[in-house]
């Protein structure tokens, strides 16, 4: 009986959510009328809101995301930009290389896709018409690429999952490391293979040789932020909030008194929306621990674990499962919210299995990380698509080769744990 009403109370739950209703609102609905459906006590909602919200590492977020836009604000993109024309936009197809690449720098500092796709996609899109590439396969490069933000340390989404799960985000930070590269090396090699066949320009910029060392080192100040994070947290010197405070004022440093980019304003801003953005995913965390609860008190984790292996899925099985339960998921859900819901309920379930928990981690964050660009609802589609004035569905028609080339990414994830347990073993956290 408790798995039928526990359908019937999340099937309400994802209706709400795909009517527009709030998240927060939408859980927060779901869990107190389950409540009152048990005859629970309704000072659960307080006591298990605090509590989870109550550790010490989910400090770190507002941190993280006050440093991402600090480092916005600072305008450094430019920067970034430079760095990677005159390394990889010298062969073909170099200008879309360029965005891959600037994608993979501008990760480490933003740690979002979203901002990555505002802040390179109206400088990217415009220039790679100009030389001649069709505007939305531009637009189509900017989106993809924009997934390796919430992978590539410091990630906000893993800090999210290990707060929500008690996951280690140091290990988190390390298992993220190679899929990263992975997903640049992946969407490189199909620009580069794509720019033969349909025949796409070189970056044609003269370059003397003695500027590259001033356009390299004009760079190295924003380029060793992630660096420095990774350096104090897998070092074992500081936590993850400590090192996240560190590097504001590093970014606030470098952006007023160094590269004179951050001024009053930008700095409101910074601290406007990293606020704002904060309390949202912490209303959202409140109460989805809540609802995390009452499925643990209903047993149906345990259930539903029982009731696969009953069907004979292993590990593997389970994961392939999971995948594809979060890329249909992600297509209308958004990636915070989906990982604070669903996460603390999957990876019980993935222990239960025998799967790492840094393996399990970076698996549901890239799925539903893939959500990003598929439609109906897939912001970056659709901030693509604003900064390029260029029809959604254009874009989505066009970013199919890169949505099956990171899709291999995430299947051979799956299948070789060595991907991403390798760096957390090195540095001690498995």
């Amino acid at each position: 009986m408790s798995e039928l009403v526990a359908f019937g109370f999340l099937i309400v739950l994802l209706t709400l959510i795909f009517i527009r209703v709030e998240v927060a609102f939408a859980l927060a609905f779901v869990s107190v009328g389950w409540l009152v459906y048990g005859d629970y006590p309704l000072h659960i909602v307080a006591s298990q809101a605090f509590t989870g919200m109550d550790q010490f590492v989910l400090v770190a977020i507002p941190f993280f995301l006050l440093l991402g836009e600090l480092m916005n604000n600072s305008r450094i993109t430019d920067r970034l930009i430079r760095v990677a024309n005159v390394t990889v936009g010298r062969i073909r197809g170099g200008l879309a290389q360029a965005n891959v690449a600037t994608s993979f720098l501008f990760a480490g500092i933003s740690g979002a896709a979203v901002a990555d796709v505002a802040a390179l996609g109206s400088i990217f899109v415009p220039a790679m018409s100009d030389e001649g590439y069709p505007r939305d396969f531009s637009a189509a490069v900017t989106a993809a690429s924009s997934l390796i933000g919430p992978i590539i340390p410091p990630s906000i989404i893993l800090v999210v999952y290990g707060g929500v799960t008690q996951t280690s985000i140091g290990g988190l930070f390390a298992a993220a490391i190679v899929p990263g590269i992975l997903l640049a090396i992946a969407m490189m090699t199909l620009v580069f293979a794509m720019s033969f066949r349909r025949d796409f320009p070189r970056f044609e910029e003269e370059i003397e040789l003695k500027e590259y060392p001033v356009i390299l080192g004009d760079s190295v100040l924003a380029l060793t932020m992630p660096v420095l994070i990774l350096v104090l947290i897998l070092g074992g010197y500081s936590t993850p909030t400590e090192a996240a405070a560190v590097a504001c004022a590093y970014a606030f440093v470098i952006g007023v008194f160094i590269y004179g980019t951050l001024d009053a304003n930008g700095l409101y801003r910074s601290l406007h929306v990293s606020l704002k953005r904060s309390a949202q995913l912490y209303v959202i965390i409140g109460f989805a621990l809540v609802l995390t609860w009452i499925l643990a008190r209903e047993r149906i984790p345990q259930a539903a674990s029982e009731m696969l292996i009953g069907l004979g899925v292993g590990p593997v099985g389970y994961m392939l499962i999971v995948v594809v339960m979060l890329l249909l998921i992600g297509t209308f859900l958004e990636i915070g919210a989906a990982t604070i819901m669903l996460a603390p309920t999957l990876a019980e379930l993935a222990i239960v299995f025998g799967i790492d928990p840094l393996q399990f981690g970076l698996v549901l964050v890239l799925a539903l990380c893939y959500g990003l660009i598929t439609p109906p609802v897939g912001i970056c589609l659709f901030a693509a698509s604003s900064v390029s004035q260029t029809p959604v569905w254009d874009i989505a028609k066009q970013i199919v080769p890169f949505f099956v080339t990171n899709l291999c990414v995430l299947v051979l994830i799956v299948l070789f744990p060595e991907l991403t347990l390798y760096l957390p073993e090195q540095f001690g956290f498995v």
